[in-house]
């Protein structure tokens, strides 16, 4: 026990002078008395000095203990007062407990056993009250920091009874988000939450609400997004996260603590996305409509003239007259290459570039290709070449056209800008063996103009172009045949370089994965049919424009089979009421009735045709994969401009499969 300061309040100075020895004589250390014989010196000595205790005397002049005690306990409450009488009265042993005294001692009856007994009482009361102290300062600290965290936090804090639909806490932000004061009543008894829910949340609040009181165990958080009205009537945007925070007797959820932020920037930047994402799609749609316009118009009179070349080709003209065709042709060709360019570039844009995966001979598809490129190879006195390792495999799995489709921008590439005597080297080499596939590096090599190498990192961007403006002008071409050759690689999983030095010659290398093919495809595999005829079989045409009207009555007379053409969709569900046929060719883009609206009406009112296959028959590259028109199930696609092989393939494989071979065709 530490020394203590006591403060006596005693008159009488013999009484004073007994108390002070007997308090000496205690079990305690004293460390200083001081005595005061009034009420006014005591209270004026507690301004200034404050003791570990007081003893009062009852009986003071002009005053009593009791009015003193009241006082001295408005200024030190907890300050342990002891009261000292003459008179054994237990009434005012009584007031004077009930004033806040710690213990009463008649003046007779005080021992220094007694006075160490109230001493360690008072000990202990003070070590109590110190704890006491202690822990409600702690106390006070900590509900000053839980407050300034729910007053300065910039998320909504709140907690609501959803059963009475009253508000029991919240902090200043859910005021500051919808424009209140602290004077504005924003949630009452009467209705609820509804001044500030969103009319159109209403039932979606309530709903989430009943969730909460049924099925939302304790300790699980539930996320929602509800709509607010600022004061000013705008729409404001939270994001809620609750728990459970009090149930009733029943079990039943009654109060949700829930901390919200306003997120109502964020939903501004998504439906500006959205909308964004509907402009492009929009502008997608557009740019595709406008390309496969485009591609109808310019396709549909491009199938004549190259039909009608390759026709006119195999007659018996002069040769100046062959030369002008062949130029016809060359033309021609070179435009369907610029279109061809433009309309795979947007097809990629549009994602709607597809790769096929089936086997093939490699050796012979690249033989193919050379000597396709070998009759200009030869204009330009050109030495193009072919090497083939020998440990490459000659039947793989893949996009076998995908594939020509690079070799063939490649080497046109090269044949663009190699001078006459020059070189093209076309290679194959195993780059590495993975088992079941294979990676193959495919590499196009000449000897002519060459790039800088400022432009190398720039050659396969979109509408590039290496060489000055008059070089472009001079070689020609879209600059797209190298950002497409790119796109394809990488969407088949490879990847293509490019070496070169100016003046000197380019070598591009493309590295693709293939599967190996099997053993059996060799055995399976049947040349492509030298002449065919289709003597026997029934065809029904439908061809609005003359010129290709003309050709393919020039083809299917040629190749025997007997036919109707229709110049619309009309005319064809008449020639079907009219009569049978074995297969039909529908033109897409017809006047009258087109050959979308024309398949339908087969479909629902002709079912006695459903077994007869439909080639969609268009100069729309874009078809196949249009909603609409994959809605009507074509059994398959002939693009035009088309050529004779392409159309007689298209026909015989679907001929074939549906007549299982009871009228077979006749291949010379």
């Amino acid at each position: 026990m530490p020394p203590l300061n006591i403060l006596l309040v005693e008159d009488d100075d013999f009484d004073a002078m007994e108390l002070s020895r007997a308090i000496n004589k205690s079990q305690v250390e004293v460390q200083e008395i001081k005595l005061c014989k009034y009420a006014e010196d005591a209270l004026v000595t507690l301004e200034s000095w404050t003791p570990d205790c007081i003893f009062l005397d009852y009986q003071l002049p002009k005053t009593n203990g009791l009015e003193l005690l009241k006082r001295i306990k408005k200024i030190a409450p907890h300050l342990p007062v002891i009261v000292l009488t003459s008179q054994g009265d237990e009434r005012i042993a009584v007031d004077m407990m009930k004033a806040g005294a710690l213990d009463y001692f008649p003046k007779s009856e005080i021992t220094t056993e007694k006075l160490t007994k109230a001493f360690h009482t008072m000990f202990h009361m003070l070590e109590v009250e110190k704890g006491r102290e202690a822990a409600q300062h702690e106390l006070a600290e900590k509900e000053e920091f839980i407050n300034k965290i729910a007053l300065l936090s910039p998320n909504i804090i709140y907690v609501i009874d959803i059963e009475k639909w009253t508000n029991i806490f919240h902090n200043k932000q859910i005021r500051k988000i919808l424009g209140y004061t602290e004077d504005d009543l924003i949630v009452d008894a009467n209705n609820g939450f509804s001044k500030i829910i969103n009319t159109q949340d209403q039932l979606i609040f309530h709903k989430h609400y009943h969730y909460m009181r049924r099925w939302v165990k304790d300790g699980e958080i539930v996320e929602k997004e509800f709509r607010l009205k600022h004061k000013n009537g705008a729409e404001i945007w939270i994001i809620t996260r609750e728990v459970p925070f009090k149930r009733n007797e029943k079990g039943t959820v009654q109060e949700v603590l829930g901390t919200a932020i306003d997120i109502t920037s964020r939903k501004l930047v998504e439906k500006e996305l959205i909308q964004a994402k509907k402009d492009a799609e929009e502008a997608t749609r557009i740019k595709s409509d406008f390309l496969s316009t485009m591609s109808h118009e310019i396709r549909t009179p491009m199938n004549a003239i190259i039909g009608f070349t390759d026709l006119l080709l195999t007659s018996n003209f002069s040769e100046q007259d062959r030369e002008h065709l062949k130029t016809i042709k060359y033309s021609a060709d070179n435009l369907m290459v610029i279109l061809n360019d433009i309309l795979d570039f947007s097809k990629i844009e549009a994602g709607k570039f597809v790769l096929e995966n089936f086997e093939f001979d490699l050796r012979e598809k690249l033989s193919y290709l050379l000597k396709t490129f070998q009759v200009r190879a030869n204009e330009k006195s050109i030495d193009l070449t072919f090497h083939f390792d020998d440990d490459v495999p000659q039947i793989i799995m893949g996009d076998a056209y995908r594939l020509n489709q690079i070799l063939v921008n490649l080497i046109g590439n090269s044949m663009k800008f190699t001078e006459d005597g020059g070189f093209i080297t076309v290679s194959v080499h195993l780059h590495k063996d993975h088992g079941q596939s294979v990676d193959l590096r495919l590499e196009v090599s000449d000897s002519g103009i060459g790039i800088s190498e400022d432009k190398l990192n720039i050659i396969f961007e979109s509408f590039a172009q290496a060489h000055s403006n008059n070089s472009t002008h001079y070689f020609g071409g879209t600059g797209l045949g190298l950002t497409i050759t790119r796109k394809i690689t990488e969407l088949m999983k490879g990847s293509i370089t490019a070496k070169s030095k100016l003046g000197e010659g380019t070598t591009f290398s493309v590295i693709l994965n293939f599967g190996k093919g099997s053993t059996s495809y060799e055995e399976e595999k049947v040349d492509d049919p030298v002449s065919l005829s289709l003597l026997g079989y029934r065809i029904l045409a439908a061809e609005d424009v003359l010129a290709n009207q003309i050709l393919l009555r020039h083809l299917l007379t040629k190749w025997e089979a007997k036919f109707v053409i229709c110049n619309n969709g009309k005319e064809v569900l008449g020639a079907l009421e009219e009569g049978e046929f074995d297969l039909i060719l529908m033109d897409i883009q017809m006047p009258v009735m087109d050959g979308i609206t024309a398949m339908k009406k087969i479909q629902n009112f002709f079912p006695q045709h459903a077994h007869v296959p439909v080639i969609a028959f268009t100069a729309d590259t874009f078809a196949e994969k249009t909603p609409e028109i994959i809605a009507c199930n074509f059994n398959g696609f002939v693009t035009k401009p088309f050529k004779a092989e392409e159309l007689i393939k298209a026909i015989t494989q679907y001929l074939v499969v549906n007549n299982s071979g009871s009228r077979p065709l006749t291949i010379g």
